[in-house]
């Protein structure tokens, strides 16, 4: 296994070396008074997990395109496809009378914490809900029970069509962001008599220093086939920025795991570090990330069903130029007596 996956790395890192200059989207001019931004991102993952029977594997983790549309200062809009899968993930026209009220009509992430809306370009870990591949562990969301997890399966974090409302006030010191959504998940009509609301209030308190307050009241069946309303209230820390020295990120979250039973409540945390260092032109490279996430989650069952776990993820990013570049993470999983990893390579390529 190990030799396989220093071999891995070696191939990857030389595939990026390669590709090390920055290519910048590209603009095109679009019908009269409006221009279209065309870009993509690519990334290749190898993942190498510790449970017995699954085999490394090399596969596309992504291969996405964007088009930002401009109409004019004030209108605009976004189509990103999943060209591998050919699913579309955000499509929405978006209107910005002011810079403390716009919004977006179509398809968008909900976005539950600022941990699932930075872009997969900006962030150096690799999978978010930490999954290691042959683990289906968490009662009620599966995989392993992680922050990401919970977020990500119970839909706090999806992609979902709807309607979204952000801004900045008092200064942009304080800033808001609504959206009212379907609550069924990628591209699904609704099935129930509800919509599902997201909310977020964040207040700057310095220079790269925020802290954030989430509200979540999602709608879902409950076991009787009835329209349930299931709460969910997290809270978020941030101090520093990507690419510019220490970076830290606290999240806390506590909900409804409502796949489970209509009852479970479950709680997670998580912390994440990283410090971006900026290289000498003459090394060939922009800089390197080192990163540590570290993730823990109660998956609300009770008695002898009780799980709680645990995630610790060191890794880091080189990145070659720009936004292209290898990341590489070690996702330690921990429950009770079970241990759990997955080595990931990801090579990644934005244009």
């Amino acid at each position: 296994m190990r030799e396989r996956s220093i071999a891995t790395l070696a191939l990857i890192l030389a595939a990026i070396s390669a590709s090390a200059a920055p290519v910048a989207a590209q603009e095109i001019r679009a019908r009269t008074g409006s221009s279209l931004v065309l870009g993509g991102r690519v990334q290749v993952q190898y993942e190498a997990p510790s449970v017995e029977g699954q085999p490394g594997t090399f596969f596309v983790r992504r291969a996405w395109v964007t088009m930002d549309g401009s109409v004019s200062d004030r209108v605009g809009g976004r189509v990103q496809f999943d060209a591998q899968g050919s699913a579309v993930l955000e499509a929405y026209l978006e209107l910005k009378p002011s810079d403390a009220f716009q919004v977006q009509i179509g398809q968008f992430k909900r976005g539950m914490s600022y941990f699932w809306l930075v872009a997969n370009s900006d962030l150096p870990v690799i999978e978010r809900n930490a999954r290691v591949t042959g683990v289906d562990h968490c009662p009620g969301v599966g995989g392993v029970c992680s922050f990401g997890q919970f977020t990500g399966a119970l839909g706090l974090d999806n992609y979902e069509p709807g309607v979204l409302m952000t801004g900045r006030l008092a200064g942009r010191r304080l800033g808001y962001r609504v959206t009212v959504t379907n609550g069924e998940g990628l591209g699904r009509k609704d099935v129930n008599t509800s919509k599902s609301i997201s909310g977020r209030v964040s207040a700057y308190l310095a220079e790269n220093t925020r802290v954030s307050g989430y509200l979540a009241l999602d709608e879902t069946l409950n076991s009787r086939g009835e329209t349930m309303n299931v709460p969910a209230l997290g809270a978020e820390f941030e101090f520093g920025t990507w690419r510019q020295g220490p970076h830290v990120i606290v999240n806390g979250l506590r909900g409804r795991n409502w796949k489970l039973n209509d009852d479970a409540n479950f709680s997670a945390l998580q912390l994440m570090a990283f410090w971006y260092r900026a290289l000498e032109p003459e090394t060939g490279l922009a800089g390197i990330e080192p990163l540590l996430r570290v993730s823990w989650a109660d998956s609300g069952a009770e008695g002898p069903d009780k799980v709680t776990g645990a995630v610790v993820t060191p890794g880091f990013m080189v990145y070659a130029a720009g936004r292209n570049g290898i990341a590489v993470n070690l996702d330690f999983y921990r429950s009770g007596d079970r241990r759990d990893w997955s080595l990931k390579f990801q090579a990644f390529t934005f244009f």
